[in-house]
């Protein structure tokens, strides 16, 4: 993602911390730094940040840890300043493997708070949590440091199980679900449950009158917009999963070779709605090429230079019988690489994100007409 930072790599997983980090960290230095407690609080108060997020990076590496125990793997793990995201490239195949990768990284934080609740009856037995003197938490002190940090990770383990998706607690909810009705359904049922919480969250948020409730209206939001997009996420699934890969290939879509210069290719992709071109070096595929990499890179190597200065020569092909799903799942794994196409008669197509995207909006408005799939032409390759 743009604008983020690798901070370390555990199991293969880059973790990668945004740059509007820095204005939680910011923020809390600010909040802690006030009088009386001035710089000496200001750095308490970013400590405190940063060692909430090595939690929240705890959280997340649980879910992905067990998440490649499944055989799903995670591309990256981001940190925001409004929580983390663990970035799976493929869906678990069962349900049982999401909720025990949904339960993960919850587990992860009730195992710090209890660590962190028994050193603070250790060093603190008679006032672990001071419930009578709240003003006591705000001390910049190495208990006190303890005290948010287990606060803090009660309130992820907690929040983060409401059974609102895309929250870990929605994502139980949902895979309790689809042992029952499947993961359509429950996907549904449990973004609709989710959209409803996160109503809740915004409207509590937009009428209390503090920092805190804003931050909670602004959680509500994402939190509305992700169970959105899962349903989408699975409908475009479910109509994806009805085409395979050749009966959506153009057998006219246009080829390059190789020795073509770039410029004569900018004069095609004005004609072209193509997304995605094979090359050829006579009958022999040797790369592909994507719109948006010929755009990005033909002011760099300039309108002269041959075509294969910028095609990419490695690729990932599949059969035509593949399912439009399983290639989304291909697509994100490689990700967004475009895949060739092969049948038994050889080359068929190039299929990228984009294209995936314009037949999930063909088959969506076909859906809704009562038209269950486009009539297309037996491919020998498909039978």
């Amino acid at each position: 993602m743009k604008w983020s930072l690798r901070i370390a790599r555990v199991s293969g997983i880059d973790v990668r911390v945004h740059a509007t980090f820095a204005f939680a960290v910011a923020y809390f230095a600010y909040g802690f730094g006030a009088p009386p407690n001035g710089p000496r609080g200001a750095a308490f108060g970013a400590l405190l940040i940063c060692a909430l997020f090595v939690c929240l990076t705890l959280h997340e590496l649980g879910h992905s840890l067990v998440a490649q125990r499944f055989g799903v793997e995670v591309s990256e793990i981001l940190l925001l300043p409004i929580g983390g995201v663990a970035r799976l490239t493929s869906e678990p195949k069962k349900p049982v493997h999401e909720l025990l990768i949904a339960l993960a990284g919850p587990l992860v934080n009730v195992v710090i708070a209890c660590a962190l609740f028994a050193v603070l009856l250790r060093f603190a037995p008679d006032s672990p949590l001071p419930e009578h003197d709240l003003s006591r938490l705000a001390e910049p002190s190495p208990l006190g440091l303890v005290r948010w940090l287990f606060l803090g990770n009660v309130s992820l383990a907690i929040f983060n199980m409401l059974p609102a998706l895309p929250m870990d607690g929605g994502r139980v909810f949902r895979a309790l679900l689809s042992l029952a009705i499947g993961r359509s359904r429950a996907t549904r049922i449990a973004a609709g449950v989710g959209q409803l919480i996160a109503l809740g969250l915004i409207a509590y948020g937009l009428t209390q009158n503090s920092g805190n409730s804003s931050i909670l209206a602004l959680i509500g939001l994402f939190v509305f917009v992700g169970a959105a997009q899962e349903r989408a996420s699975v409908r475009a699934s479910d109509l994806l999963s009805e085409l395979r890969a050749g009966e959506v290939c153009d057998p006219h879509a246009l080829v390059f070779a190789p020795h073509e210069q770039v410029g004569h290719v900018l004069d095609t992709l004005v004609r072209s709605p193509q997304a995605h071109f094979a090359v050829f070096y006579g009958k022999e595929l040797v790369g592909t090429v994507a719109r948006e990499q010929i755009l990005a890179m033909a002011p760099r190597v300039g309108l002269t230079a041959p075509l294969a200065s910028l095609m990419r020569r490695e690729f990932f092909a599949v059969d035509a019988g593949t399912p439009l799903d399983e290639v989304r799942r291909r697509l994100l794994e490689l990700g967004g690489r475009p895949v060739v196409v092969r049948s038994l008669t050889g080359f068929a197509g190039v299929l990228g994100f984009e294209d995936l995207q314009r037949i999930t909006l063909v088959a969506e408005r076909l859906a809704q007409a009562g038209i269950r799939r486009p009539q297309v032409l037996p491919d020998p390759a498909l039978h």
